[in-house]
């Protein structure tokens, strides 16, 4: 007569969905954490900021000129060049200044720039996000510098503004590298490598 088997409970071949859930997100944590690791190294270190800004007038509209100085370290550069994407903000605001109550906002925008190498052409692709146009550059040297300079940006109409008033106009850059889902940006949340902010840049308008 053949011994009989025991059959272990359910519970002891099928984990709680709940245990699985954490399991997995402990697991996929754990493996962005490794995947991350290399660019962590340098990440998104040194210098950034808004070295310059201006607004300038032409036929009835004032545009931003910009230079930036973009924490664009050697790292990057090579996740750059692998097809990891780095996204950029640009906030512009503008007040009227008043002496007795505090200054009001005339104009604000935002500004958003994708960078990410295209494997089919070969070539970097940045895309201008408000007004979908694209441009394409040869290196990622080149991607960069033309990400960090922007110029002839409409921002704003001159009747918004009247000529015996005194105005400021500040901007700063945000940028992100890299494409963690926010998901898992939530569990990770001690990593701050992929995204940065600069101070803000003050400049006083004259109409």
């Amino acid at each position: 007569m053949k011994a009989a088997r025991s059959i272990p409970p359910q519970s002891d071949r099928r984990p709680p969905p709940r245990r699985a859930r954490l399991a997995w997100l402990l697991c996929a944590s754990a493996t962005a954490a490794l995947w991350m690791r290399p660019l962590q190294a340098d990440g998104l270190e040194g210098r950034f900021e808004v070295r310059s800004a201006d607004l300038q007038l032409k036929d009835g509209v004032y545009h931003l000129n910009a230079h930036l100085d973009l924490p664009v370290s050697e790292a990057v550069r090579r996740g750059l060049a692998e097809g990891v994407p780095l996204a950029m903000e640009l906030d512009l605001d503008i007040e009227r200044v008043r002496q007795l109550l505090p200054n009001s906002r005339v104009a604000e925008l935002t500004q958003r720039y994708h960078l990410q190498y295209n494997a089919v052409s070969a070539r970097f692709i940045l895309r201008n996000d408000n007004s979908g146009q694209q441009e394409s550059l040869n290196s990622v040297d080149s991607a960069v510098e033309r990400l960090s300079e922007v110029r002839g940006l409409p921002v704003l109409d001159k009747a918004l503004i009247t000529a015996d008033r005194r105005y400021e106009a500040s901007v700063r850059a945000k940028i992100d590298f890299g494409s963690v889902p926010f998901s898992l940006r939530v569990v990770m949340f001690w990593v701050n490598d992929w995204h940065r902010e600069s101070d803000w840049y003050t400049w006083t308008l004259q109409p």
